[in-house]
């Protein structure tokens, strides 16, 4: 079973081998750690593991394709269960850059069709993906909302209750980080992280189907000069039991992916 939950948004069981050495920017930092300019490209390999199966793997190149207003828009050579979680992230919105900020705008779409349900599409404004000039731990986004939707569930329509946070932090600045055996240099990492809780209206009654729980996590390094080099992300869904209400039943989720730069062209 292939699984891409974006989103939206993906502990990691990986052949990749990462690493990190000392910590240690600390004087003003004007590093470019996503160079945004039409016609880059940075190609990944791409790996996810869910629980109880084996490993998928496959290659994925993320391309800047068009600019408007310095917002730049991204495709994917893979198709959306095989993006990695970031990627797939980017090819449904764009990237500017605000004052030694990173800024996403667009939308984290989980993807639920193995539950024989319509995908859930969450808006994201103006989330700061990193802030060169921010310390580490310092909280840069949060973003929450309540969104209701009728899902079909199984054949049958059960009206949803969806109350969801997304919350970017940054972390330190790494003096080198090793990836697939290559040393960059000069390493930022900031994570991603969203909370989501599910009450399903059952007669006159609402009943927690998923108990508010963090359903991604993720941790992200930015190279100076060259871009996302590394990902690692963990989804878990963990559903209630309501099948005395005559709700379906959804077996749990639990995958780990991760995203490992391969080559790059940037200018």
């Amino acid at each position: 079973m292939k699984l891409r939950i974006l989103s939206l948004a993906l502990v990691m069981t990986s052949l990749i081998s990462c690493s990190s050495d000392d910590t240690s920017v600390n004087e003003t930092n004007s590093s470019n750690y996503f160079p945004l300019t039409t016609g880059n490209e940075w190609n990944y390999n791409n790996s996810s593991v869910v629980e109880g199966e084996s490993e998928n793997t496959n290659n994925e190149t993320l391309t800047a394709t068009t600019e408007n207003n310095n917002a730049y828009s991204f495709s994917s050579s893979a198709n959306m269960l095989e993006r990695g979680i970031i990627t797939g992230i980017l090819v449904n919105g764009n990237l500017s850059k605000q004052n030694g900020k990173l800024v996403y705008n667009g939308q984290y779409i989980i993807d639920l069709s193995f539950y024989g349900m319509e995908n859930l599409s969450i808006p994201i404004n103006n989330l700061t993906v990193y802030d060169v000039n921010a310390s580490a731990g310092d909280q840069l986004s949060t973003l929450s909302n309540t969104i209701d939707q009728t899902f079909n569930l199984q054949g049958q329509d059960i009206p949803l209750t969806m109350t969801y946070s997304l919350n970017t932090q940054q972390n330190e600045i790494l003096e080198s980080y090793t990836v697939n055996n290559v040393s960059y240099e000069n390493v930022l990492k900031s994570t991603l992280s969203v909370n989501l809780a599910v009450d399903a209206s059952v007669a006159i009654i609402t009943l927690p189907l998923l108990e508010e729980q963090e359903v991604l996590t993720s941790s992200n390094y930015y190279a100076a000069d060259i871009g996302l080099i590394y990902s690692e992300n963990s989804v878990s869904y963990n559903f209630e039991d309501l099948s005395q209400f005559d709700i379906p039943t959804l077996n749990p989720i639990n995958v780990n992916t991760t995203q490992s730069i391969d080559t790059y062209t940037v200018q």
